[in-house]
């Protein structure tokens, strides 16, 4: 093609508002094209990726960029492959609860403020900001830094928040679940997420009650809800045992 009809042809291409150029499988751009492209101010890259592999990492930057955002306050960790956001007010033992399950094998994701992104519309995921990345503040030891500590296998960047779970101090006034035969949920970013409140007083051994919610909550996600199952074994009992039933 003459050199003529390149430059008609780039001078039309160029005419449009165009965001960005990308060149896949790591074609260099001609000369007179980036001229076009510098005298246009157009942004020209360049990608080693083939064309279909560099859209859908595009696509996934995009969605998490754009995607809805919020920042909660508390303390999320993942226990045994489970998403846990603990929340409750100062000094209910959030961070403590965090370390101890740190200790018993589990990873924290971030302490105090998570910030909270929605993908896809149905799943929310946490991950700390690079200030507080990794670390966590105990009352009496000041701010420690879990990473350094007890390994790079003792923390994660992200996770699925798969539950909420309310710690708050034990009111002997408040009529707590025993049964569990209620699901209940909380909306987070148009996302509804299970959540439990577990009371807490001297004596309750908090992260071995989050690890049992944990277990429950995976049994639950296979279908087996251990509550409902008891429900209709007693059920089944006292039936039985009525005369003429």
């Amino acid at each position: 093609m003459p050199q003529q009809r390149i430059a008609e042809s780039l001078e039309r291409y160029f005419h449009f508002p165009i965001t960005g150029i990308v060149f896949t499988h790591g074609n260099e751009p001609p000369q007179l094209f980036l001229d076009y492209a510098v005298r246009n101010r157009t942004p020209v890259f360049v990608s080693s990726h083939r064309t279909s592999r560099f859209i859908g990492i595009l696509i996934d930057i995009l969605d998490a960029a754009l995607a809805p955002q919020t920042l909660l306050h508390g303390t999320l960790v993942e226990v045994f492959g489970v998403g846990i956001l603990m929340q409750g007010k100062s000094g209910v033992g959030k961070s403590e609860t965090a370390l101890e399950l740190v200790e018993r094998g589990h990873r924290l994701v971030a302490d105090d403020a998570v910030q909270v992104v929605c993908r896809d519309g149905s799943w929310l995921y946490g991950y700390a900001s690079q200030t507080i990345e990794h670390h966590i503040e105990i009352r009496g030891l000041g701010i420690i830094n879990i990473s350094d500590l007890f390994g790079a296998g003792a923390v994660r960047s992200e996770m699925r928040i798969d539950l909420i779970v309310h710690l708050e101090d034990w009111d002997e006034k408040k009529e707590y679940d025993r049964l569990g035969l209620e699901d209940t949920t909380e909306e987070i970013l148009g996302v509804e997420v299970a959540v439990m409140t577990i009371p807490v007083r001297p004596g309750r051994n908090v992260p071995i009650l989050i690890e049992t919610a944990a277990k429950n909550f995976n049994l639950k996600s296979r279908g087996l809800h251990p509550a409902r199952r008891f429900e209709e074994r007693l059920v089944h009992m006292i039936r039985e045992s009525t005369p003429g039933s």
